[in-house]
């Protein structure tokens, strides 16, 4: 009898029936590839988002330390309960505190812009380890990390620069909203309005910038472009990736305290690993399609099983030789006849004669050729069904080639050639990435 394995043994050699690895095995899709890495990888990500709150922690200590302040300044001060008595007379307590609070989240966010700078180095480090996981390769999570802090902070120390003026300029229009009246309302509205789609435009570009900075060697202005440009014509994707990786964030905030930190527990161990990771995997999926094929060196689909047509006609025409199949062999089938059905033997007798040994050969030469019989009548039935499979799939194309032909217009006189229009966007206008040998080539030395 087996004996049975621990609860360590088996987490950290993991089940010991698993098949043989093969590259089939493979994600074959980026959702898939971020099943493999949030289910398979969790001790990493939990790695990784640790790593990262520490570079995070004196923006989170800042941003706490200033909501006591303002919450200690209005206990102190009650602005909205003064009413002019008492001594000194404050008339205008209420604009007062308006003014004190308003001052105060200009500090905060005025601070906050370096400390924002800080938590970007650990970002760094966060997408370049989270890139290598999904590409499939086993990484040491700590030195990754601070290997990728090392290669990419000064970058990410700009980018984050100004992700943090993006966030100032956020907050200082929506507090100078209500502060500033005596600039006409009108204006008020539009400098809101563009605070806004300024910090979304930020941060689509974000997505953009931190991936493709530990993808490729780019300078600064090239990485800023491609963004742009990446950022304006994917706009909707990137909006529903991005509410993707902040959803469960707002959504915890909208729960009771009670409940809630139970949540805030959770986000501690995954929250950063699991933004880093969606925006990987999207941003992977876009250089796949719309930039690695340009680019020399480039692999495209890294870390991931993709068919190409050949191999989906093989893997089809696989299935059908051995459907309803033990084994994987086309004659041990339940097509076959069962072993309790056609001939059979006649048992010898304790005494037998040369005559009971010939009709025992005899008989085994029917049962044989009724074995090789029914085998061809399977191999035919087989061959049937390959073949219909292979004329439907004809038919499709066939049928693909007549509806184009179809809606073709009808062939006109020739008319003089017109300037194309040329388009607000094309793909084209992607810039082309140079590959970062680093990367692509010497990276698991590197590591």
């Amino acid at each position: 009898m087996a004996q049975k394995k621990g609860l360590i043994y088996r987490l950290t050699m993991g089940k010991d029936n698993l098949p043989d690895f093969t590259p089939n095995r493979l994600p074959g899709s980026r959702w898939a590839v971020f099943k493999d890495v949030f289910f398979n990888r969790i001790g990493a990500m939990v790695k990784i988002s640790l790593l990262t709150l520490l570079f995070m922690l004196p923006a989170i200590a800042w941003l706490i330390f200033m909501s006591l302040v303002k919450r200690a300044d209005a206990t102190v001060v009650p602005y909205s309960a003064n009413i002019g008595l008492g001594y000194p007379v404050v008339t205008d307590a209420i604009a007062m505190g308006t003014y004190r609070t308003f001052m105060f989240n200009i500090q905060t966010y005025a601070v906050l812009i370096p400390l924002i700078m800080i938590a970007g180095v650990g970002f760094a480090g966060a997408f370049h380890t989270m890139k290598l996981l999904g590409w499939g390769e086993g990484v040491s999570v700590g030195g990754t990390f601070f290997t990728g802090v090392k290669r990419n902070w000064v970058n990410f120390l700009w980018i984050f620069l100004f992700v943090g003026v993006s966030v100032f300029v956020f907050m200082f229009n929506i507090s100078a909203y209500g502060q500033m009246t005596s600039i006409h309302k009108a204006w008020r509205i539009i400098a809101v309005s563009l605070s806004c789609v300024q910090l979304v435009l930020m941060l689509c570009m974000l997505l953009y910038l931190c991936t493709q900075n530990v993808t490729y060697k780019l300078g600064f202005v090239g990485l800023v472009k491609n963004s742009f440009l990446f950022s304006i014509a994917l706009f909707p994707q990137n909006i529903f990736f991005l509410l993707c990786s902040l959803l469960p964030f707002v959504l915890i905030m909208l729960l009771p305290m009670q409940i809630a930190i139970f949540f805030w527990m959770i986000v501690i161990f995954l929250g950063p690993a699991y933004v880093v990771l969606i925006w990987t995997v999207f941003s992977q999926y876009v250089f796949d399609k719309y930039v690695n094929d340009r680019v020399k060196g480039a692999v495209k689909n890294r870390g991931m099983y993709v068919k190409n047509p050949e191999d989906e006609k093989a893997a089809e025409i696989e299935k059908i030789r051995t459907r309803n199949t033990a084994y994987g062999s086309a004659y041990v089938s339940r097509r076959l006849s069962s072993i309790d059905d056609g001939k059979s033997f006649t048992p010898l007798e304790t005494n037998f004669s040369r005559s009971d040994l010939q009709r025992l050969s005899d008989e085994k030469r029917e049962m044989q050729a009724e074995i090789e019989k029914e085998k061809e009548e399977v191999t035919a039935a087989i061959e049937q069904e390959v073949a219909a499979y292979e004329e439907e799939q004809n038919a499709k194309k066939k049928g693909k080639k007549r509806k184009n032909a179809d809606e073709k217009p009808a062939v006109k006189p020739a008319k003089p050639a017109k300037k194309e229009k040329k388009k607000k966007f094309s793909e084209t206008d992607i810039a082309t990435m140079p590959v970062s040998d680093e990367e692509y080539v010497d990276d698991d030395k590197n590591n």
